[in-house]
């Protein structure tokens, strides 16, 4: 009797080479980290968060007392991404001061990341069938995508940590044995994306409809896994309702946070779950299993709409018509896809371009995938197409769609690589080439590359205006309440010791409609609604494009004179660094001079 040939396992250490030169990658780029610098305005303010937990700021506040607002400094972020940054800064700086420790916690925790998902990302791949070459296409596709920026150093916001539990949640689902510990990891993937971020809510809702469907289709053998996720789950939703900011006590009558209605909805779906396990282990009917499941998906949305309707609606329905125009509807992550297009077409070819491409790439492994792995491309290829739909909406999903894009494309160049390999010759060599030219980031960028650049684009501000070396000398001002543009308040907040009166934070709608009326009134009117702040300072940047957006909407305006040099009398320069025509300056107000 003969036994049939063993597979061969999968190398690993090819895998690991490539996962190290994209770490080594990391590390060259990780010069202005290292310095201090960060990537945006929510890097900048998390550091200060993680300052301020550092100092003694109660794990359960995260409000920021240097923005001085109306509203007052009001936030609604996760304490879970401050953890692994906090430890390596409280760790070292006794040891190096604080500036170095600090520097080496926002290079060391985007690269811990980088780790994590390119290794969930693998786990994906080799679970959806793809061969080696798959494998480390995956990696160079995530790595030359839109998504990579989120594991890159500087960049400490909640990003990187959502996208690798979301890549770990899917692992967790692909799991070729549904054993309870892939179900107890995925639950907890789950409780803690939400917790870090709503904008990981509908990855969340998908991979609990995914384990829901795993036991639609299969039956009996995942009833023991549903059973252990619904569990999970509510254990999971518990503890980080209770452990995360703002506890269990704290507001949590919100929507824009991990409130009670989010709270409610995860453990009414745990309970169904466990009582569907429990109750009907064995049902034999895929109808009945999808009655049951349609009830528990019911019940949850039902759950969570009683506890808190306004969290159905528009979440920023609420906002003053100024704020939504002049600043909501021109933050570049919430453009909708006509827009991008309008905007720039260049920079839609190469973020659409990669995610279509990857989502074509998904649905025909569905359709010529192995048999055996049909329901795990499936469920790739459906959590692309409502990750590319969210795209389309808004281009802030484009790290989800990307990431997602890469593990669909990584299959897809396996699988030409091995129909190469299988047939030689000149016409599976052009197949390869070709379709790894449509498939990769490269070759959307490249696309990019000739066409013509969009319109100036007036979002972004330039490096003078955030790096630590610029604001030196407003840092070695005296202490002071600062009026500053809604751009800025970050960096002043992070890099300096004064108070700012706005920043760039949905909760402060009063602040940034105060800073529009400032900027966009004249220059008597500017001082006066200034005085009502009670700064003392103001801050400009000459390379902002917030400010040319402001002068472009009133060109008599406040922004306007500023831009045009044409100062007020009430306004003297305190601080420039010599030779640096771009950087900002702190100006002095005197409210009593004519």
């Amino acid at each position: 009797m003969t036994t049939a040939p063993q597979a061969r396992p999968t190398p690993v250490w090819p895998i690991a080479l490539f996962i190290l030169l994209a770490l080594a990658y990391g590390i060259w780029q990780a010069g202005p980290a290292l310095s201090g610098d960060l990537r945006g305005s929510d890097d900048m303010m998390r550091m200060q968060q993680i300052r301020d937990l550092i100092a003694g700021q109660s794990w359960f506040d995260v409000d920021q007392s240097r923005l001085d607002t109306p509203e007052g400094g009001a936030m609604h972020w996760s304490r879970l991404p401050d953890l692994v940054p906090a430890a390596i800064v409280f760790l070292f700086q006794p040891l190096i001061g604080r500036e170095l420790a600090e520097g080496i916690a926002i290079t060391a925790w985007p690269l811990m990341l980088m780790v994590w998902v390119l290794t969930a990302l693998v786990v994906c791949l080799r679970r959806l069938g793809a061969p080696v070459s798959g494998q480390l296409a995956g990696i160079f596709f995530f790595s030359t995508s839109a998504a990579m920026v989120n594991v890159m150093p500087g960049r400490i916001d909640h990003h990187g940590l959502g996208l690798a539990l979301i890549l770990t949640g899917f692992a967790a689902l692909l799991s070729p044995r549904p054993l309870p510990r892939s179900g107890a990891v995925g639950a907890v993937c789950v409780a803690a994306m939400l917790s870090v971020a709503m904008e990981n809510l509908p990855a969340a809702g998908m991979l609990i409809a995914g384990f829901g469907a795993a036991w639609i289709f299969r039956g009996a053998a995942e009833a023991n896994r549903l059973r252990a996720f619904g569990a999970s789950l509510i254990i999971a939703a518990l503890v980080t309702f209770v452990f995360d900011a703002p506890g269990g006590g704290g507001q949590r009558d919100v929507c824009d946070a991990y409130g009670q209605s989010h709270f409610v909805a995860l453990l009414v779906a745990g309970g169904s779950l466990v009582l569907i396990a429990t109750a009907l282990p064995r049902a034999e009917s895929w109808r009945t299993r999808l009655i049951a499941m349609a009830v528990a998906g019911g019940l949850t949305l039902i759950g969570f709409i009683a506890v808190n309707p306004s969290c159905i609606g528009d979440p920023y329905a609420a906002l003053p018509p100024l704020v939504r125009d002049g600043w909501l509807d021109v933050v570049a992550e919430a453009r909708p896809l006509p827009r991008v297009i309008a905007e720039d077409a260049a920079l839609a070819v190469f973020f659409y371009g990669f995610a279509f491409a990857g989502l074509a790439c998904a649905w025909f492994a569905v359709r010529i995938g192995q048999s055996g792995k049909r329901l795990e491309a499936g469920a790739l290829a459906v959590l692309l197409t409502i990750s590319v739909a969210l795209m389309v909406w808004q281009l802030r999903a484009a790290s989800l769609a990307h990431a997602l894009a890469a593990i669909a494309s990584g299959w897809m160049f396996g699988y030409l690589f091995a129909n190469w390999q299988s047939k030689r010759g000149a016409g599976p060599a052009l197949l390869l080439l070709v379709g790894a030219v449509f498939i990769s980031p490269s070759g959307w960028a490249y696309a990019r590359s000739l066409m013509p650049d969009g319109a100036a684009d007036a979002r972004s501000f330039s490096a003078a205006c955030r790096s630590g070396e610029a604001y030196r000398p407003v840092a070695a001002a005296p202490r002071a309440v600062v009026f500053t543009p809604v751009d800025l308040g970050a960096p002043l907040i992070y890099y300096t010791r004064h108070l700012a009166t706005s920043a760039p934070y949905h909760r402060n709608p009063a602040a940034i409609e105060l800073t529009f009326d400032v900027f966009r009134g004249t220059a008597e009117t500017a001082r006066r609604k200034i005085a009502m702040t009670g700064a003392t300072h103001l801050l400009y940047c000459p390379g902002l494009g917030e400010l040319s957006r402001h002068a472009r909407a009133a060109p008599d305006g406040f922004a306007a004179d500023l831009i045009n040099g044409n100062l007020p009398s009430w306004l003297t320069p305190l601080t420039r660094i010599e030779g640096e025509e771009e950087g900002p300056v702190l100006y002095t107000i005197s409210f009593d001079r004519n």
